[in-house]
């Protein structure tokens, strides 16, 4: 099973004094534009050349618990900030559907999918010239949410998927995952997409790795998923994986951010490709 994984690295992880040429050229990285903005969208991330994989998140997971599910910058100054860096792919603003949010009212999923639906429109009618491809995302709570919200977007990715070509970097999100706690669900909403969209390729926004890890295949449109949970990944849990850090830092008069690339960041990707050499069931769903 051939699934890319995107290190998500916020702005205070950038620090290119800390990067090896030898362990981050095959390394694939997830910018999101909710870390940056702390700095302004008005500078470039600080990217070395030799990191050649490159796609941008919109900040929507931090846009819904930190700033009352609203942006704190336009898309205008979204697309301003991707033009600095030129990522291959970056994913339309959307409006995450987690429980705290909605509070389980009437409507308000179907409120944030129109919102969301509404939004990838924009990105496509209006900056559909830029170099990297858009990738809208797929938003609900149930199962039967996420059916409907792809259902009503596949005119538009039929479209993008067309313009862009098969052998594109266009795929679609599949959001409000990364909190999640049961492996099952995760699949069964990939599934229910997957089922929508047909050979669409799909990319699941904050997977843990467990669900990789699962001897039940994730549906095989998947492509990439993305997390920033490899800083503290260890068999022993993020206790023992920060004493690690520490002591490993300490020892070499280094800093935590030369420990994430040079530990975390490896053996995370080592047990990702474990987890995918490993023999998978179809998925049941």
């Amino acid at each position: 099973m051939s699934i890319t994984f995107y290190a998500t690295i916020g702005v205070d992880e950038l620090k290119p004094y800390c990067m090896t040429p030898e362990l981050m050229q095959d390394v694939a990285v997830l910018l999101p534009a909710s870390s940056y903005a702390r700095t302004g969208l008005d500078k470039p991330p600080t990217l070395p050349a030799y990191v050649k994989h490159r796609a941008a998140d919109c900040g929507g997971f931090v846009a819904t618990f930190r700033w009352g599910g609203k942006y704190p910058y336009t898309p205008e100054q979204y697309v301003r900030w991707l033009d600095m860096w030129s990522p291959d792919w970056a994913a339309t603003m959307d409006f995450c559907c987690e429980d705290e949010i909605t509070n389980g009212k009437p409507g308000v999923v179907r409120e944030r999918q129109q919102k969301t639906t509404d939004m990838a429109w924009l990105f496509w009618r209006d900056y559909r010239d830029r170099a990297w491809a858009w990738v809208p995302t797929i938003q609900g709570w149930h199962v039967e949410d996420y059916r409907h919200h792809a259902r009503e977007m596949r005119p538009l990715i039929v479209e993008m998927q067309a313009y862009y070509g098969a052998k594109s970097q266009f795929r679609v999100g599949i959001g409000t995952l990364c909190r999640r706690a049961s492996i099952e669900m995760i699949r069964s909403i990939a599934s229910a997409v997957a089922g929508e969209l047909g050979e669409v390729p799909l990319h699941l926004w904050g997977i843990k790795l467990n669900t990789v890890q699962s001897r039940i295949a994730l549906p095989e449109q998947v492509v990439s998923l993305d997390s920033a949970a490899f800083w503290f990944s260890h068999e022993g849990g993020w206790k023992v994986a920060r004493e690690e850090m520490q002591s490993w830092s300490r020892e070499r008069g280094l800093t935590h951010r030369h420990y994430l690339y040079q530990v975390a960041l490896p053996r995370y990707q080592a047990k990702l490709a474990r987890a995918l050499s490993m023999p998978k069931q179809a998925t049941l769903f």
